[in-house]
């Protein structure tokens, strides 16, 4: 003989409470989707029948403890009915062939939602008469500890058809059905629900009146007068839902996928994967904070979206992200790109709002699509040695795109490469170097990487006569800077002030990676490093000294030994720190050691003349 299994309805009240829902308040939408399913169910029969639902609370306070009552103008239970979905765990009205109708129509779970009533409920009861001929009304109890008891009424025939379900709130429950909370409940998940909605709220020295909180129409399906009075009505909206106002907004609209709705246009620029919206199940709320609805590169938009197409997951909180969602994401995501191709080129305030709040967002829709990337290279100014300029600007002046990957690369050179009249662009900042490389596939669009060599072929080279003269103190300086995998040369350029920079062949640097890898394990890769070995090491730094700078220019005529060492390791680290590069601890030992050098060879002189004053003439004795 089998056995069926046991519930432990207080353990599947914790796991509901723990692991399935966000927390309690969700007993409130899920009473309130029962509502709506079963008024769906009876204008599915009669298309004239109410469609009210309203919320009471405090109806007679059981012991002392708030009590809320939900009542709808539903298509009502039978006895067997009751007993069947109220008291089977997951038992869904939408599998119920005797209720039969309008399946696809309905929200909720009806079993599942009654049992999340007891999160903040130890009594539950509900009174209900169908809409099938001759039912009798029912009562429905049901209890924390497991119990149930159903039954039909001898008498009450006259009952409305329809359903209240009752609870009583447990001891360390009770805020969740004040009277406050319920309204701010039901308005957050039932605000754009088609039905009338009510909520039956105290009023300060009179009685408690319904307040209604549904609306007509979705928000942004209403008829105005003009396109300002719209913008300024969905304005409004957007501050009452999310709290800002926007900088403008982008219509949502798939009619073969059920879903419509509008995106509203950040006010301030945030980070990438924040972007999560507010998504209504059949105008019943799903969730505030939905995830996946959007492309992840539409972080730059809040969006507020009804859909009867796709599917939510098991709390009815987040949606199922199977290949409807996908489609759909898709699809809204293409409505966005459209929006900012036909608004972002033209020049209004609204696009130059856009483009200076959110051109982090532009630059990662750049990547998705050939037109965006078009878009960026023609409205996006990026930061350039000539100022802000667009990457369709510094083609037609220069014919080519020569960058930097990283800021600290772009600081390194901007100073000279100004002063030479050589363009750089700033590609360090996030996105920018993938819109480069995808750029330079382009047809027409010339886009490399800055090459050291760029920056040494526009300066100046001294003459024969000045080579000769300095070659001794560059080959003691090249000496000097070996353990720093340093060259050294010397050019002449503007400005003056700049008597030293610093160059990096970031090919070279890989290729030193690779050496010091292979003489550190030698043997391991089995010759494979050895392939990529070379047999003349280039440094993978070059020091370049401005013959045009007298600093640079006194270090050069100064005699090798201590004074010139510690002149050109200041130089040096002055000029790491000037591409931006922090200082090792090491490298911070040496700068302070190097000045000290310094300072005690400048000192020195006056100090011993200090202390050795010229005798006097010796007639004067």
């Amino acid at each position: 003989m089998s056995d069926r299994f046991q519930v432990d309805l207080a353990g599947m009240v914790d796991l509901l409470s723990r692991h399935l829902y966000s927390g309690p308040q969700v007993y409130l939408r899920e009473l309130i989707q029962n509502a709506v399913d079963a008024v769906t169910a009876r204008r599915e029969l009669d298309p004239e029948a109410p469609d009210r639902i309203r919320l009471r609370v405090d109806a007679g306070a059981d012991d002392g403890r708030p009590v809320l009552e939900v009542t709808d103008t539903g298509i009502g239970l039978t006895a067997d009915e009751a007993a069947e979905l109220l008291a089977t765990i997951g038992r869904s009205s939408k599998r119920d062939s005797t209720l039969g109708l309008g399946r696809a129509e309905f929200i909720g779970q009806f079993g599942i939602g009654m049992l999340a009533a007891f999160m903040v409920a130890d009594r539950i009861e509900v009174r209900s008469r169908s809409a099938r001929p001759d039912s009798r009304p029912i009562l429905w109890e049901g209890r924390a500890d497991g119990t149930f008891d159903v039954a039909e009424a001898a008498e009450g025939q006259d009952a409305p058809i329809g359903t209240t379900v009752r609870l009583t709130a447990r001891a360390d429950a009770a805020h969740w059905l004040s009277a406050e909370t319920v309204l701010a409940l039901a308005t957050e998940y039932g605000s754009l629900l088609p039905f009338d909605l009510a909520v039956r709220v105290p009023v300060e020295g009179s009685d408690p009146a319904w307040r209604r909180i549904t609306e007509t129409q979705l928000p942004w399906r209403v008829e105005y007068p003009g396109p300002t009075v719209r913008e300024r009505a969905l304005a409004e909206y957007c501050e009452r839902t999310f709290g800002f106002t926007p900088l403008g907004h982008i219509d949502l609209d798939l009619p073969l996928a059920g879903a419509s709705g509008v995106a509203f246009i950040l006010p301030q620029a945030v980070s990438p994967g924040s972007g999560q919206h507010r998504v209504y199940m059949k105008r019943m709320l799903l969730g505030p904070r939905v995830d996946r609805v959007l492309p992840e590169w539409a972080f730059f938009v809040r969006a507020v979206l009804d859909t009867d197409a796709l599917s939510p997951t098991a709390s009815r909180e987040q949606l199922h992200d199977d290949e409807v969602l996908l489609g759909v994401r898709e699809s809204l995501g293409g409505q966005i790109k459209q929006w900012a191709l036909s608004t972002l080129g033209m020049p209004s305030k609204l696009a130059h709002d856009v483009i200076s709040t959110h051109h982090l967002a532009l630059r990662a829709l750049a990547l998705t699509d050939p037109e965006m990337l078009d878009l960026v290279a023609s409205i996006l100014p990026f930061e350039t040695t000539d100022g802000p300029m667009t990457l369709a600007s510094v083609r037609e002046s220069h014919g080519e795109i020569v960058f930097t990957t990283t800021t600290e690369a772009y600081r390194r050179v901007a100073a000279v490469a100004r002063a030479q009249g050589l363009v750089v662009v700033n590609a360090g900042y996030v996105y920018d170097s993938d819109v480069m490389e995808r750029l330079g596939r382009r047809e027409g669009w010339t886009v490399r990487e800055l090459d050291s060599a760029d920056l040494v072929q526009v300066l100046a080279l001294p003459g024969l006569e000045r080579e000769l003269e300095v070659a001794a103190a560059v080959a003691e300086a090249r000496d000097l800077l070996e353990p720093d995998d340093c060259d050294v040369i010397v050019r002449s350029f503007s400005p003056e002030s700049v008597p030293a920079i610093l160059l990096r062949d970031a090919e070279g640097e890989h290729r030193r990676d690779l050496n010091r890898e292979r003489e550190a394990a030698p043997g391991l890769w089995s010759g494979l490093l050895d392939s990529f070995a070379e047999e003349r090491r280039a440094r993978t730094r070059t020091l370049v000294l401005n013959d045009d700078s007298d600093v640079a220019r006194r270090l050069l005529s100064a005699p090798a030994g201590e004074v010139f060492s510690a002149g050109l390791r200041s130089l040096y680290l002055s000029a790491v720190m000037l591409s931006g590069e922090g200082l090792r601890a090491a490298e911070s030992t040496a700068l302070s050691g190097a000045l000290g050098v310094l300072l005690d060879s400048a000192l020195s002189p006056a100090l011993r003349a200090d202390a050795d004053p010229d005798p006097a003439p010796e007639e004067n004795q």
